[in-house]
């Protein structure tokens, strides 16, 4: 798995740790599986004392895996029935998670669009993307801008109400905007709608205000 994380004290492109599996590791590289075995053990077998190795085809547990699959691997990208029955979706991704991988995350909502087309998922769904955002949008900002110059590494600004934003949407009909913003402090950072992304305006603005950025496309 590629993991391009971009914060320097995680394990990613600017780390000199990559774990089995990451872009530039080494055969022998160690594995990265803790929350793999936790989820395993955890969340799919509801045992932490149980073998993660028994999740596999044939396996002692191959029953539980046969059955939660048709839910976690399900990627039909028909959500009509879903939004007919006032269903709504707000996503947040952010390029840097490692926990949830941000390339499929927008593959399926992408086959969710070729399928229903631009218009009709706008009408019940919303996916903001935060680019070297982590798990929750946390993390770090790179170390050089976008023109390579050094810059102090910061927090990723990642306050949202989206709770707020969600009972909004299915209590009043107060659908979210297309493009958020996220706080923090006196910081903000636009959080755009796919496939946007937040192209910074230049001319000596400040990198830490939603104001200098557009979310363009191209």
């Amino acid at each position: 798995m590629w993991l391009p994380s971009t914060d320097p004290g995680g394990f990613g492109l600017i780390e000199s740790r990559r774990y089995r599996g990451q872009e530039g590791a080494a055969p022998d590289a160690p594995v990265h599986s803790h929350l793999g075995i936790a989820g395993v053990t955890g969340f799919l077998f509801q045992d932490l004392t149980a073998n993660p190795l028994d999740y596999v085809e044939g396996g002692a547990l191959n029953a539980r895996r046969v059955e939660i699959s048709e839910y976690l691997d399900a990627t039909h990208p028909d959500l009509t029935s879903f939004y007919k029955q006032g269903g709504k979706l707000i996503v947040t991704v952010g390029t840097n998670d490692s926990l949830a991988s941000p390339g499929a995350q927008l593959d399926y909502y992408q086959s969710v669009i070729d399928r229903m087309g631009r218009d009709a998922v706008d009408r019940f769904a919303r996916l903001w993307v935060m680019p070297q955002g982590g798990h929750g949008l946390s993390g770090n900002a790179y170390n050089v801008n976008g023109l390579g110059q050094p810059q102090p590494t910061t927090t990723i600004p990642n306050t949202i109400d989206r709770v707020g934003m969600m009972v909004d949407w299915v209590e009043n009909g107060a659908a979210p905007p297309m493009h958020a913003t996220l706080t923090a402090g006196a910081r903000s950072l636009p959080l755009c709608s796919y496939p946007a992304y937040p192209r910074y305006q230049g001319g000596g603005l400040p990198t830490d205000q939603a104001s200098s950025y557009d979310c363009a496309q191209e």
